[in-house]
């Protein structure tokens, strides 16, 4: 199965349910706030491997749900 493929899936079934809520979903403050401390050390060339794992996830997590919002509004306008 091709990675695309995967992410579709994943994407598809979580914008199925309660597209609503996966339209108004937010990261909390506090992870919010890790995130713009990893993204600085980064930056700074200060991050630690577990760190950049930390953040390479996040980041895959955060496009998953970028992707699962737009279908959530295109399943909404329909």
């Amino acid at each position: 199965m091709k990675v695309n493929n995967v992410f579709d899936e994943i994407v598809d079934f979580i914008a199925g349910h309660q597209p609503e809520k996966i339209i108004d979903f937010h990261p909390s403050d506090g992870t919010q706030k890790r995130v713009e401390l990893l993204l600085s050390q980064k930056r700074e060339g200060k991050l630690k491997e577990s760190e950049q794992s930390e953040l390479t996830y996040f980041l895959m997590l955060e496009h998953i749900i970028r992707l699962a919002k737009a279908r959530a509004l295109k399943q909404l306008a329909t």
